[in-house]
């Protein structure tokens, strides 16, 4: 993304500490997301994320009207 124009060359916005700070704090909810998915399918011998799309369908169907058919498409 360019916002500024210097001259003949475009400058690119620079992260600041606040950015990085919000980035390193998502990575940290995406590790926990992780470990907690490898908890479960480790708990209940679950093998491969496309078993727990199998039932995670039937669910989202029943009881979210939000979810749209390209995810469930995504998830079958």
């Amino acid at each position: 993304m360019v916002v500024a124009e210097c001259g003949n060359e475009l400058e690119e916005p620079s992260m600041q500490k606040q950015d990085v700070i919000r980035i390193a704090e998502g990575l940290r909810l995406i590790e926990e997301g992780v470990e907690t998915i490898q908890a479960v399918m480790k708990e209940k011998k679950i093998k491969s994320l496309k078993d727990v799309a199998e039932e995670l369908i039937p669910f989202f169907k029943k009881d979210d009207d939000s979810l749209t058919e390209s995810i469930i498409s995504h998830l079958e």
